[in-house]
């Protein structure tokens, strides 16, 4: 223990699994969106990835500065906090900013859950229909719920590390396979995507590169931004490092994996398949064993990935609750319960692609672009008028760059978000799953 801040403890994540970690929570269905997304921002829409991981990283340094922060000046957060994030936002900016955090991050990350329901289903429905097994999007996922709740029983992101590294390794195995058939079948007159021209009376593949529009960027923003949705994750499992110190040195490496994932599957789906890319990169790929076999690792991924995205508001909510920190029945009842409130929420919504690029420009971009900075800002500029507390300066270079993140998450957000509402007004709603066809599949 560090005597002087407290913030090196006995047990707890080391420096490479709180890598792992944050990468393996981050990297979700958000990838198989991202060559999509390009296809109507151009080759414009890679820089606008590499620009989204460097700025999520650079938040994420701040967030975790943030914590270090409070660490040094209030003792009693140097134990287990269940409610990081808008204990920041508290100290930062008041009630107000500890209930605005919280709102954000309960509808992204539960949102999340309720996305990874429908993709697990839809999944295990294509994947036994090659066997002639038929089942009902419904039925499929009232089957992954019941699987899933007692995996979201355990505590901590330090009680089950190794989900975290299962869903990371499961994303990149997934990603190559999906760039390597994709690239094969591009060049393969016997794939799925030729067929004979009315033309030249000869086998082509019928895809194009559309010109880049306003909307398409705004599409690209929700996309992407939806992709680093896991920033608001970062105090949680921060706080479950052994030397919460190197956390800055965790979010980096961390966006450099999320980075070469990211960047390797839009160009790859992108310059091989054009205007072809499904929102779902995967339904673009023929049918086929490669198929099936990237199916059974995502939905691996997916359900490695659940818990840790529920975990964050589980662990709030039972504080709030008074549900006690050791694993209790009082925990496994109420996470069950949420784990089947985000059942019901899944086969009610009509509509999950304009929804999540909703949440993509509104919460996610709030929690990982506008506030994190603000409140580093906060809490530093608030040292200097504390003789107890360390002295924490910001030059005007970091100031003037922390300004600039919040302006374009806030101008890019509203756009975004914008965009995302006009897209569900103008769509037309189907019923919910249990009413008539279940709910879109991803």
């Amino acid at each position: 223990m560090d005597k002087d801040t407290g913030v090196v403890k006995a047990q707890g994540l080391g420096l490479f699994i709180a890598s792992v970690f944050l990468a393996g929570e981050m990297a979700g269905g958000g990838v198989l969106a991202l060559a999509s997304a390009m296809v109507f921002t151009g080759p414009a829409g890679l820089a606008f990835i590499v620009f989204f991981a460097l700025n999520t990283g650079f938040v994420g340094t701040r967030l975790g500065l943030c914590w270090v922060m409070l660490e040094e000046r209030y003792p009693e957060l140097r134990e287990q906090v269940r409610d990081p994030y808008p204990t920041i936002a508290e100290k930062a900016t008041g009630t107000i900013g500890r209930h605005l955090s919280t709102f954000c991050i309960t509808i992204t990350l539960y949102g999340d859950g309720c996305v990874y329901i429908v993709a697990m289903a839809t999944y295990l429905k294509n994947i036994f229909m090659e066997m002639d097994v038929e089942i009902s999007l419904c039925y499929w996922m009232l089957i992954v719920a019941v699987f899933m709740a007692p995996i979201c029983w355990l505590g901590t992101p330090n009680d089950f590390w190794p989900v975290a590294v299962g869903a990371l390794i499961t994303t990149v195995v997934a990603s190559v396979l999906v760039m390597v058939k994709e690239s094969l079948d591009a060049h393969d007159e016997t794939s799925c995507y030729y067929q004979v021209s009315n033309v030249t009376n000869e086998l082509e593949f019928p895809h194009e590169w559309p010109s880049p529009t306003v909307e398409g960027f705004f599409k690209a923003f929700s996309t992407v931004m939806f992709a680093y949705s896991g920033a608001s994750t970062f105090p949680t499992i921060q706080a479950d490092m052994k030397d919460r110190r190197k956390f800055p040195l965790a979010a980096i490496s961390a966006m450099m994996i999320l980075l070469c994932i990211y960047f390797s599957m839009a160009a790859v789906g992108y310059f091989q398949l054009g205007d072809h890319a499904d929102a779902n990169i995967v339904q673009s790929i023929c049918n086929g064993g490669v198929k099936i076999a990237i199916e059974i690792i995502l939905l691996l991924h997916f359900v490695a990935a659940f818990p840790i995205m529920t975990n964050p508001p589980n662990q709030y909510f039972e504080e709030v609750l008074g549900i006690p920190k050791t694993f209790n029945w009082k925990r496994c009842a109420f996470r069950t319960t949420i784990v089947f409130l985000l059942l019901f929420i899944a086969e009610c919504l009509p509509n999950f692609g304009s929804l999540l690029d909703l949440i993509g420009g509104s919460t996610v971009t709030l929690l990982t672009f506008v506030l994190p900075p603000f409140f580093y800002m906060r809490l530093s500029d608030a040292s200097l008028g504390n003789k107890d507390w360390q002295t924490r300066t910001i030059s005007k270079f970091e100031r003037g760059y922390c300004w600039f993140v919040i302006i374009f998450g806030i101008v890019g957000g509203s756009c975004a978000t914008y965009n995302a509402v006009r897209n569900i007004v103008e769509n037309n709603f189907t019923l919910p799953c249990f009413l008539e066809e279940p709910v879109e599949e991803l």
